[in-house]
């Protein structure tokens, strides 16, 4: 029995032993994150790096929460705990809406951060599900989709209108001339049969009139001292196939080869890329209706109309917010055309589809036309 306890103190002197000897931590050394500690090791959205506000954000890594409600997903200060999907090693957010190009991310799993990561937001396309939050959408017919929404956007009112357009065989698009003095929009889509219309160019005998060429004869010469603020981009359409570029003034747009040319301006996206229009001109700073043009990346043609001068309903835009909505409408190219009272978008068997602002005698809920020189259409 002596022997037994022999042995037994033998083998605990021995651990006593080792513990003494083993070496306390050294001064200064970090000590190891917990072993448990979340780790982001990757950040996707569907556009590559940039967030885009409503859009899945995928975040790769390890030791996310699998509780319900175990991980918080933090954009800077703002916290979401909705997640689309979670587990171990991936969580799945929806992009929040911020007013910012960039921002920092970071998972909180069981109330331990993670490591935090840049991330990019693309403030060009990043506001379209809250302007279209209440919009109506009806296929005027195989290949045109009309987009209207009456919403708040960027805390005011605005009165939206979108055609998109896929040319093709059964929707030939072009350019229609009138005269100096005009006819409504409406009246010269009528005319030609088409299925929507939009006005065009600067019309009326002035300096900023725009040079138009229809079918390979030039109506219009435009205002050569037009300054850039009216004619730095042309749209052009060519053999049903539409474009925009950018130009020196209406001598730049008559220099062009197409048959159907419209001068106009200001180029708004040039290759995807928000264009910086000049903001010493009223023309450009103040809130107007607006018209423009666009073209999709995958060819699909873009008219756009923006209502405004209706306080407390519609409030128009400046070019340079009208640039950023072109962008988030998926314009890779875009292009403003006349505006104010002659802003009309027209569609068959609907008549004018949005409040127009002829001075004087349109109101909210009986539209006015102005006459017009010119007109863009599809039938």
């Amino acid at each position: 029995m002596k022997q037994r306890y022999s042995i037994i103190t033998l083998i605990l002197v021995s651990i006593l032993s080792i513990i003494s000897c083993t070496k306390p931590q050294q001064e200064g050394t970090p000590t190891p994150e917990p072993a448990g500690a979340p780790k982001i090791k990757s950040i996707t959205t569907k556009f590559g790096t940039k967030a885009v506000y409503g859009y899945p954000i995928v975040i790769k890594g390890e030791n996310f929460s699998t509780k319900a409600g175990g991980n918080v997903v933090m954009f800077g200060k703002e916290t979401v705990t909705d997640l689309i999907a979670y587990s171990e090693k991936e969580i799945t957010v929806n992009a929040p809406f911020l007013s910012t190009y960039s921002s920092t991310l970071k998972v909180v799993a069981d109330g331990v951060e993670s490591n935090q990561e840049a991330l990019k937001f693309d403030q060009h396309r990043c506001d379209s599900a809250v302007i279209f939050k209440s919009a109506k959408v009806e296929t005027i017919r195989e290949g045109i989709v009309w987009t209207s929404a009456e919403t708040t956007w960027l805390g005011e009112p605005r009165s939206l209108n979108v055609l998109s357009i896929k040319p093709s065989a059964a929707n030939k698009i072009g350019i229609h001339y009138q005269s100096k003095f005009g006819i409504a929009t409406s009246r010269q889509a009528e005319a030609l049969e088409a299925v929507a219309a939009i006005n065009a160019a600067y019309y009326g005998g002035t300096a900023h009139d725009g040079f138009v060429r229809v079918d390979g004869v030039v109506k219009v010469e435009g205002g050569r001292s037009c300054s850039s603020f009216f004619a730095d981009g042309a749209f052009i359409i060519d053999d049903n196939y539409p474009s925009i570029c950018a130009i020196n003034g209406n001598a730049g747009a008559e220099a062009l080869s197409s048959k159907n040319v419209i001068g106009s301006g200001p180029l708004l996206v040039q290759g995807g890329n928000v264009q910086n229009v000049n903001m010493t001109s009223d023309h450009n700073t103040t809130s107007h209706p607006r018209t423009a043009v666009g073209i999709t990346q995958d060819k699909r043609l873009l008219f756009v109309t923006v209502d405004g001068r209706f306080p407390g309903l519609a409030v128009g835009m400046s070019s340079e917010l009208l640039a950023r909505y072109m962008r988030i409408l998926g314009a890779y190219s875009a292009l403003n055309l006349d505006g104010g009272g002659s802003t009309t978008m027209w569609i068959k068997d609907k008549g004018v589809v949005n409040h127009t602002s002829q001075g004087g005698t349109s109101s909210w809920n009986s539209p006015e036309e102005r006459s017009v020189g010119s007109i863009i259409y599809v039938k």
